[in-house]
């Protein structure tokens, strides 16, 4: 399905970001993933000559730059962004005993998420704009991730709701903003995940957790957020778009 296509991908070293570059290789693309942590070579020797990674901070314009330059030397052009790069933490504005929420980790929070996407996308467009155009005038997609604290949030959620729902709002601004250059913009808002994330979470809260779901009671794969980002690509109706993948969830405010 991607055979000729070049993605790139943030947060790629593990969770949703890793499944999403294996995916797309498995769908013949060539991937360029980033992440602040490093791979330590590990993407090229499981996938080859078809996965390049540079170890990059999503919050830095000249960080991110590099990424686009290096897939545009390495692979020839940039036809598709997912950014899965994030960072989660939730905290009481402030607690019975009075510890209030630092303002450095709520900074951080709206740094990665919010700045860190907005960067990485609009240096994406800048190489997508490049792109010979389609018979349909196509020139790339742009995913962004947000997330189930925007729509069910419970306490101590001020910081990442915050997040997702910026992403969320963002999303249709940004695809009208591009659509003139024919490029797409869709949002991903993943419920619950397995991933290393929440690989710690005891298993009586992961239970409760999993029956807050309308169906499945489980948490979602990362194979079917990659599956959600495959589909947006195919589907050149999805612009503007918030996608829900989350089971039904709703989760009480406490």
């Amino acid at each position: 399905m991607l055979k000729n296509m070049v993605a790139v991908v943030t947060g790629a070293v593990n969770g949703l970001g890793r499944q999403t570059l294996a995916h797309f290789c498995k769908e013949n693309a060539c991937v360029f993933g980033c992440d602040i942590r490093d791979d330590n070579g590990e993407l090229g020797k499981t996938f080859g000559s078809s996965v390049a990674f540079l170890k990059a901070d999503v919050r830095s314009e000249d960080d991110m730059q590099d990424v686009f330059n290096q897939a545009r030397e390495r692979f020839g052009k940039v036809d598709i962004l997912v950014n899965c790069a994030g960072y989660s933490a939730a905290f009481l504005t402030i607690t019975a005993a009075g510890k209030v929420f630092e303002l450095e980790t709520f900074q951080r929070l709206l740094e990665v998420n919010i700045t860190g996407q907005f960067n990485a996308s609009r240096l994406a467009a800048v190489e997508m704009a490049k792109n010979k155009p389609t018979e349909d005038g196509d020139r790339g997609v742009i995913i962004l991730t947000s997330g189930f604290t925007a729509s069910s949030p419970r306490r101590g959620h001020a910081g990442i709701s915050a997040c997702h729902g910026g992403i969320n709002s963002m999303t249709l601004p940004m695809a009208r903003d591009l659509g003139p250059l024919g490029i797409r913009v869709a949002t991903i808002s993943p419920g619950l995940f397995a991933t290393p994330l929440t690989s710690s979470i005891p298993d009586d809260i992961k239970e409760f957790l999993e029956f807050c779901q309308a169906f499945p009671h489980r948490f979602g794969e990362p194979i079917e957020y990659s599956d959600l980002a495959l589909h947006i690509i195919k589907n050149k109706m999805i612009n503007g778009e918030v996608l829900s993948i989350d089971g039904g969830l709703s989760l009480p405010a406490k």
